[in-house]
């Protein structure tokens, strides 16, 4: 009973700890699309259609996700995937026949879980650490090709076609499908889906409001990347102050199944007795619910921090 209590404990913790969170710097985007929807841009003449950046349906999400997992995997994403599910297999197994003395099933069905999360968790900071690299770079080379006289889809496809990356990618993807005669609108909102960023679309409501209603496009993305820097560097002086409680939180999380780890060589009756025994099993579970408790008001104190 206690086993599964904890099973069962333990996967509402991940789930909350890896639960999306809607930030508040785009709150006044949802405030706004409740008051501003309208089915087409045109209709009504409002410069954006921010229903197309806010809303998703929980169906819709799912395959953006899976659309953006392919396009991070590059190549051969398939097999990709069912090597790493395998390495996840095996070190599922390996751990249970080591460490644990539950049920080889279960340990992997929890393991393959606990692996499709880490490596979603992964791709997306990943993808998020390049896209902030590389976007500041090609709002410089847009800037400067506006100013040179380029129209904005030219300058769009000049800067797919200098940059590399991700970045460079989507910039390409969105010149193609706009020389093609696709709408803006849904040009930006395939693009909105590759990069969920606030950035982005802050760079994509500045060009639909430009093509919209006109303007100094080249005024407008300098001060848009200049704000940009700026958030970047209270981002990292964000970190910069939390650093020090997060690796004590990381720290003291580890202590306790380092210390486990090493009771099986230094004293293997002990480690039997916690892992086998009737009477020892509810301190396993205990140090594991505990842990999982603190790790994820941790988790939760850190990612509430603005």
């Amino acid at each position: 009973m206690i086993f599964w209590l904890s099973l069962i404990l333990g996967g509402l913790l991940l789930a909350i700890a890896f639960w999306p969170t809607q930030r508040k710097d785009s709150e006044y985007l949802e405030q706004l699309n409740q008051t501003l929807y309208v089915n087409s841009m045109d209709e009504d003449h409002k410069a954006v259609n921010f229903n197309s950046l806010t809303g998703e349906t929980f169906v819709q999400k799912v395959k953006r996700r899976i659309t953006n997992v392919k396009l991070q995997l590059g190549r051969f994403a398939a097999l990709k995937i069912a090597i790493y599910f395998c390495l996840v297999a095996f070190v599922s197994y390996y751990a249970n026949q080591t460490f644990l003395p539950f049920s080889p099933i279960y340990v992997l069905i929890i393991g393959q879980i606990v692996g499709v999360f880490v490596g979603l968790s992964l791709l997306e900071a990943r993808q998020k650490k390049e896209f902030e690299m590389a976007f500041p770079d090609a709002l410089n080379m847009l800037a400067s090709a506006v100013s040179s006289g380029e129209s904005l889809m030219h300058s769009i496809i000049f800067v797919g076609k200098t940059l590399e990356g991700s970045v460079g990618e989507e910039f390409k993807r969105m010149g193609e499908r706009l020389q093609l005669g696709e709408s803006p609108d849904t040009v930006f909102r395939k693009s909105c889906n590759r990069f969920p960023y606030q950035s982005f679309q802050f760079f994509v409501i500045t060009l639909r409001a430009n093509m919209q209603r006109g303007g100094q496009l080249k005024d407008v993305i300098t001060r848009l990347n200049r704000l940009m820097f700026d958030a970047r560097a209270i981002e990292k002086k964000k970190y910069a102050l939390t650093s020090e409680a997060r690796t004590s939180a990381k720290i003291v999380a580890a202590i306790p199944f380092f210390f486990l780890f090493m009771l099986q060589y230094l004293s293997p009756e002990n480690y039997d007795f916690v892992m086998n025994h009737p009477k020892g099993q509810p301190i396993l579970y205990y140090v594991l619910i505990s842990e999982a408790i603190g790790i994820s008001i941790v988790w939760g104190l850190m990612r509430g921090v603005r």
